[in-house]
């Protein structure tokens, strides 16, 4: 039995190509965390549920001109729902992927010295997950996940930190992932909009 879980393998796989990426291109590479602020989400098969997610970016940035940079990188959504407690169902579901992004980000407008406007976009393509659901009416899992997603955020960038305001929208199907809702068998799917803060670290 291997000690390493294949989510850890993708992840120490990951870190590995960007430090790779950092030494043999001359790029740099990105740390990212992001904190939701306010969250609109519509979850396929939990109507009226509320979802607690997180999520954390690594990526590699490689300058394409002075103000301007393209990103290549890797992105660990999480998410965690449950049933209210007048639900009969009793549902609680815990979903996990792993997302391809690629964007750009643009610092060309200097604010003074030292600190610089930050612009950027991306797009996320999610290329595995996992997801469970346990509920009174039985349990379900699905190990394939399709859908997208895309970033938007504006800030500033002073020295190696970055902090920005980010909207998101992310839609992620997880297949043969289903619920019993009174009798009758519902797809899960996650359609989420988040605004937030985010707080990067370039190395």
């Amino acid at each position: 039995m291997s000690l390493i879980r294949p989510t850890s393998k993708k992840f120490i796989l990951t870190f590995c190509l960007l430090c790779l990426a950092t030494e043999v291109w001359a790029v740099r590479a990105k740390i990212r965390f992001l904190f939701p602020v306010s969250m609109e989400s519509v979850t396929d098969g939990f109507e009226n549920t509320k979802i607690n997610t997180s999520e954390f970016v690594l990526s590699f940035v490689m300058p394409v001109s002075r103000n301007t940079q393209l990103d290549f990188g890797y992105s660990y959504f999480n998410a965690r729902i449950e049933d209210p407690d007048t639900s009969s169902e009793a549902y609680s579901g815990v979903f996990r992927a792993h997302l391809l992004e690629i964007g750009a980000g643009y610092t060309g407008i200097e604010l003074t010295r030292t600190i610089s406007m930050l612009i950027e976009a991306s797009t996320r393509f999610p290329v595995s997950g996992q997801a469970e659901v346990n509920g009174t009416p039985g349990s379900s899992e699905a190990e394939s996940i399709s859908g997208m997603g895309y970033f938007l955020g504006s800030g500033i960038a002073y020295g190696n930190i970055d902090v920005l305001l980010f909207f998101q929208r992310r839609d992620l199907t997880f297949d043969e992932l289903t619920v019993l809702r009174d009798g009758i068998s519902k797809d899960v799917a996650l359609h989420s909009t988040e605004y937030g803060i985010g707080i990067g670290y370039t190395f």
